[in-house]
């Protein structure tokens, strides 16, 4: 396994825990949109972002790299949205508080992989 994605792993395990605790510090603050299952959305983007960046370790040759880093974020966007609007169909109660769990997780997330994808390519 290569170490570049062992450190990524580590790192994302951190922005992971990181969200937990905002999350938790702000759970009085969002009580009335409080979601129970906020913690399923940080394991859920977590194995998401391992994959995504095991497969552009794996394709960061040049411009393929730059492809595949616009292919991904464009997958990752549809798929959320795609999960937002699923659990609002599915769950109309709790359409809201996951939604505010999902979006706070969501850009929490992208800002550390896109700073990672930018030092990944800017170093290939």
């Amino acid at each position: 396994m290569n170490k570049g994605f062992i450190t990524y792993i580590l790192q994302l395990a951190g922005i992971t825990l990181l969200y937990i605790l905002l999350y938790y510090l702000m759970k009085d603050f969002l009580a009335a949109r409080f979601y129970p299952s906020w913690w399923k959305c940080g394991i859920f983007f977590f194995i998401l972002f391992s994959v995504i960046h095991y497969l552009r370790l794996a394709k960061s040759k040049g411009n393929e790299s730059i492809r595949f880093f616009m292919a991904s974020t464009a997958f990752k966007l549809f798929l959320m949205l795609t999960v937002i609007v699923s659990y609002m169909f599915l769950n109309p109660d709790t359409a809201i508080p996951f939604a505010v769990s999902f979006l706070m997780a969501y850009f929490l997330f992208m800002i550390f992989d896109v700073a990672k994808a930018y030092k990944l390519m800017k170093t290939t």
